[in-house]
């Protein structure tokens, strides 16, 4: 009985222990739920979890930022999102990264997410692949101090020097893709969602091009996001 409440209180309800099965991870407070494989381990609290936009982050013990099979890896969280939706790891850029714009101050961040295109099925591939989202001279951007607008550019291009989109699969509202920027891949699915949230995604990156199982696996987890009340 007690380890029954340890599961509910979690979240997670396993629906099989055999190598290859799926596990439900149950926001009982929220009110959703998705699958994913168990091979990925333990769910617990991700980065910026609750916070502003971020409405959940969860983060994999297997599968995760870490080293695993002796490579490291980025990323790797599943994230909910509310209000105009951002792409973890600057996938997009660092003005399309809710951490990453942590750089500037609140007010500045806010007018910077306000000037930048929201982000749709439709126009995220070419986004993925620029290199530069946003004009220091946008006259919606005039009342940014000549410190932030400056560091726009810079700000802009962390995680995504040169580019190079190398997949951008749209199905439905679900997109999943592969990148290169520098030294790096990034690789994941966003699926976009109605209001009251803005997206469920998870995007992870490291030295190598993923594994189109690898992809597939993150691809079938984001679709099974569902709510629950």
């Amino acid at each position: 009985m007690r380890l029954a409440c340890v599961l509910l209180t979690a979240g997670v309800l396993a629906r099989a222990q055999t190598p290859g099965a799926l596990r439900v991870y149950r926001d009982l407070q929220i009110g959703f739920e998705f699958s994913y494989p168990a091979e990925f381990g333990a769910p617990s609290p991700g980065t910026d979890n609750g916070f502003r936009d971020r409405v959940a982050s969860i983060r994999f013990s297997e599968f995760s930022a870490g080293i695993h099979e002796r490579k490291i890896v980025l990323g790797g969280e599943a994230v909910l999102t509310k209000d105009s939706p951002q792409v973890d790891l600057q996938a997009a850029g660092g003005l399309y990264d809710a951490i990453t714009l942590h750089v500037f101050p609140e007010p500045a961040a806010s007018l910077v997410r306000s000037a930048l295109p929201r982000l749709t099925a439709s126009n995220i591939c070419d986004a993925i692949g620029r290199e530069r989202h946003a004009d220091p001279a946008d006259p919606r951007l005039r009342s940014l101090t000549a410190a932030e607008r400056s560091g726009l550019a810079q700000v802009d291009q962390m995680g995504n020097p040169s580019p190079k989109l190398l997949r951008c699969d749209v199905s439905g509202n679900t997109v999943t893709f592969t990148k290169s920027a520098g030294q790096r891949y990034v690789y994941g699915a966003i699926r976009f969602l109605p209001p009251p949230y803005s997206s469920f995604q998870l995007i992870r990156g490291g030295g190598e091009a993923p594994e189109p199982a690898v992809l597939q696996r993150i691809a079938d987890l984001v679709n099974s996001w569902r709510a629950s009340k």
